[in-house]
């Protein structure tokens, strides 16, 4: 399988990117959006269950932004339905789902290494003190938990972002699309973390008016992770077929 490196000024460029495809259908983007929201919000209503059942199928309904954005730049529109078509393919549910189980171990982990990081906090730190101030220890481990969690979530995101999109678009064996995500994202640090900071940045922006500003960054960060996907991961070429002329 053929793995790209990008450049790292694409790190900013794939929002433009994933900008065009917002642009290409808006209403069917946020209304995808806003269904993706209120499933994870009734799901995370029910305890225990409805957590697991939102980190399984994830996967699949992250798999249907990406082809909303395949159509879009194909010149087409989707439709709401587009958020359920990987789920609703049967060649490409059950790996879809296996994935959902791996980002569901992922999301426990970080659970536990943060509750590790704060309890490492507290006993060095003795606890916070009544009057709120936080002691330096604390502190310190404050900025190594944040860099544990930074190397955690490249870590994720190594594992999940392209697998995803290889298995519904090509099919890949999870564990040959797992392995190809990693050694993409590895290939491409520099424009990635140029990506993720900036991601950041627009983030704290988006959250300003009550979060509506998520209405449109979500839409172009799944069409910039589609264009990071094609780009890093080029469709294989079309072999091309020489016909010998005839003998006369």
């Amino acid at each position: 399988m053929e793995i790209s490196k990008i450049d790292v000024s694409r790190g900013w460029g794939l929002f433009g990117r994933g900008w065009n495809a917002f642009k290409g259908d808006p209403v069917t983007w946020i209304l995808m959006l806003i269904i993706f929201m209120v499933i994870s919000v009734v799901l995370n209503l029910i305890p225990f269950l409805g957590g697991l059942i939102m980190a399984v199928v994830s996967p699949g309904l992250v798999a249907g932004f990406l082809k909303l954005a395949q159509d879009v730049e194909a010149g087409g529109k989707g439709s709401v339905g587009t958020l359920f078509a990987p789920l609703q393919d049967r060649e490409r549910r059950t790996p879809l789902l296996l994935l959902g189980l791996v980002a569901l171990a992922a999301s426990v982990l970080m659970v536990i290494v943060m509750a590790i990081l704060l309890g490492g906090a507290m006993a060095l730190g003795g606890g916070l003190p009544e009057s709120g101030a936080v002691p330096m220890p604390v502190s310190g481990i404050g900025i190594f938990g944040m860099l544990v969690m930074f190397v955690l979530y490249l870590g994720i995101f190594a594992v999940l972002a392209f697998s995803i999109p290889l298995v519904y678009f090509r099919g890949e064996h999870i564990g040959d699309a797992i392995k190809a995500s990693i050694s993409g994202t590895l290939s491409n640090l520099g424009p990635l973390i140029v990506f993720s900071l900036i991601y950041f940045v627009l983030a704290i922006v988006a959250m300003i008016p009550f979060g509506l500003g998520f209405l449109v960054l979500g839409p172009v960060v799944f069409g910039a992770l589609y264009g990071m996907y094609r780009e890093i991961f080029p469709e294989p070429e079309e072999p091309v077929v020489v016909l010998e002329a005839e003998s006369a």
